[in-house]
């Protein structure tokens, strides 16, 4: 089995955890600045149900 020095270690983690940050984080963000920005001037404001049923 492959021995790892304990800074290769730390490395490896901190990369495992901001891929996993960026994987679970990305959908969030991009829904959440749509619905901060809003909708176009003539539509109506967008609402978690209406995206759920459209």
């Amino acid at each position: 089995m492959l021995k790892l020095i304990k800074e290769s270690k730390q490395r490896l983690q901190q990369l495992w955890g901001s891929q996993l940050a960026i994987c679970w984080g990305f959908i969030p963000l991009v829904l959440y600045l749509g619905f901060r920005t809003g909708a176009d001037p003539r539509m109506p404001e967008p609402t978690v149900l209406s995206r759920l049923w459209g």
